[in-house]
């Protein structure tokens, strides 16, 4: 695992307060997205949520983890779904969040290799991920880690 940044999964009272928090800011970001006004976007974020995680932080097939620097800072989040196709195992990036005090020192690379690692040791041969083209420091990352574009919605404003 990347040096000074280790994963240690989520405690029920981390989780709790991602929740709120992620939920509110995933609506905005949906809101922006898909053209939704605020209410719709909190429903939809909400009801997601709700499908994704039905029994919270044990809900099957998920992974949650609370990212650490050596001296035991909670830093950021990582949170990864393992997907069985007849191809293998895939991760999928649901979410990662790093604290905005603690961007451009090099952890959110490590965060992602360590969710790399982690999906790795829970029998992943590939990950994958969705970002909002709005998102460019994420998408510039996610270049540099060898991440493909392999789709892409597009709208125009009329």
């Amino acid at each position: 695992m990347a040096d000074g940044l280790v994963l240690r999964p989520m405690t029920q009272h981390e989780y709790d307060t991602y929740r709120t928090r992620s939920v509110q800011d995933y609506a905005r970001e949906i809101a922006e997205a898909r053209g939704l006004d605020p209410a719709d976007a909190l429903a939809t974020a909400e009801g997601e949520f709700a499908e994704l995680l039905p029994d919270g932080l044990p809900s099957p097939g998920m992974h949650l983890w609370t990212a650490v620097t050596g001296d035991g800072e909670a830093v950021g989040l990582g949170w990864l779904e393992l997907r069985r196709k007849t191809s293998g195992v895939s991760a999928w990036v649901y979410d990662v969040h790093l604290d905005a005090d603690r961007r451009g020192q090099g952890l959110g690379r490590q965060l992602m290799e360590a969710l790399h690692e982690q999906a790795r040791e829970l029998g992943a041969t590939t990950i994958a991920l969705n970002v909002f083209g709005h998102n460019t420091a994420a998408i510039r990352l996610y270049d540099s880690l060898g991440y493909a574009v392999t789709a892409q919605q597009m709208r125009r404003d009329l």
